[in-house]
C-alpha cells in the first residue's frame, strides 16, 4: 500500500451503491463497502462516504457527485458510471465519453487516487435480441475502450470489469441486471488486487443456484416482469430522487 488513506469516497449508480447485495435489514451493501472495509482493516480504520445511487448517469455523477466528493477532500475516490446512459434507446456516445473524461480529471486534480473501471455485459445472461445485443455491444465496446485509454493517460487505477466478469454468471443476481453477493466481493478484491497487489482472505461463497441463461417463453416472461419491467419503467419515468446511503463520512475502524 501506499502508506494508508485516510478518507475514500466512492461516486457512481446502483453498482456502487451495491444493488443485489443487500444486508439483513434489507439495505443495499456492495463492493465499495466490502472494499471500504477491507481497506480500514489492513490500516486500522478509514473514513467513508458513498454517494452512489442507482439509476444515475454519467451527467448526474458529474454535476452532482464531483462537486459533493471533492468537498469532502478524498485521498481515495472511485467513480465507475456509464451503465444508465449506454441502455437508453438514443445516446450520444460522444457527449458519454466527454463527460466520464470530465469526471475523472477532476477528481484526478484533487490529487486523490482515483479508480475507475470498464463495464461487464449483462448479455451473459439475458437473452437480447440480436439486432438490441449488436448494437448495445457496439457501444460497450467502444465506451470500454475509451475508458481503458482514458485512465492510462490520466494515472487513474482502471479495473477491467469487461474482461473480469466474461460468463461467470456466479457474479449476476436474479435480477440479472447487478452483481450478486459473490459477485460484489469479486469486483472489491479485484480493486484490493489493483491498488494495493492483495485481495482479501474473506470471499463470498458462490450461489448455491446462479441465474443460468433463460431459454422458453415461460422463464423469459417471469424476468420481464419481475425485473426487467419495473427497470425499465424507471428509466422512462425516474422515481423521485434518493439520497445517497452515505454522503457524510462514516468511521470504519
Amino acid at each position: 500500500m501506499n502508506g494508508g488513506w485516510t478518507r475514500y469516497v466512492a461516486l457512481g449508480d446502483s453498482l456502487t451503491e451495491g444493488v443485489g447485495d443487500f444486508d439483513a435489514e434489507g439495505r443495499p451493501r456492495g463492493w465499495a463497502d466490502r472494499f471500504a472495509e477491507e481497506i480500514a482493516r489492513r490500516q486500522g480504520g478509514l473514513h467513508y462516504a458513498n454517494l452512489a445511487v442507482r439509476g444515475l448517469t454519467t451527467v448526474d455523477v458529474l454535476d452532482v457527485q464531483v462537486p459533493a466528493a471533492i468537498e469532502l477532500e478524498p485521498d481515495l475516490v472511485s467513480a465507475v458510471v456509464g451503465m444508465n446512459d449506454l441502455v437508453r434507446p438514443k445516446v450520444s456516445l460522444r457527449a458519454v465519453l466527454r463527460r466520464h473524461d470530465e469526471i475523472l480529471d477532476r477528481l484526478a486534480a484533487t490529487g486523490a487516487t482515483v479508480l475507475t473501471a470498464t463495464l461487464p455485459d449483462p448479455g451473459v445472461v439475458i437473452p437480447l435480441p440480436p439486432v438490441v445485443r449488436s448494437r448495445f455491444a457496439a457501444r460497450l465496446v467502444r465506451f470500454n475502450d475509451h475508458v481503458r485509454g482514458s485512465a492510462r493517460r490520466r494515472g487513474v487505477h482502471c479495473l477491467d470489469l469487461a474482461r473480469l466478469a466474461g460468463s461467470d454468471t456466479d457474479a449476476w443476481s436474479d435480477d440479472r441486471l447487478h452483481p450478486s453477493p459473490y459477485g460484489h466481493q469479486v469486483v472489491a478484491d479485484e480493486f484490493l488486487a489493483l491498488l494495493t497487489g492483495a485481495r482479501s482472505d474473506r470471499p463470498e461463497p458462490r450461489p448455491s443456484a446462479p441465474p443460468q441463461v433463460l431459454t422458453g417463453a415461460k422463464p423469459m416472461l417471469r424476468w420481464v416482469v419481475r425485473s426487467a419491467a419495473p427497470w425499465l419503467a424507471r428509466h422512462v419515468t425516474p422515481p423521485p430522487p434518493r439520497e445517497p446511503k452515505a454522503p457524510a463520512y462514516l468511521v470504519i475502524t
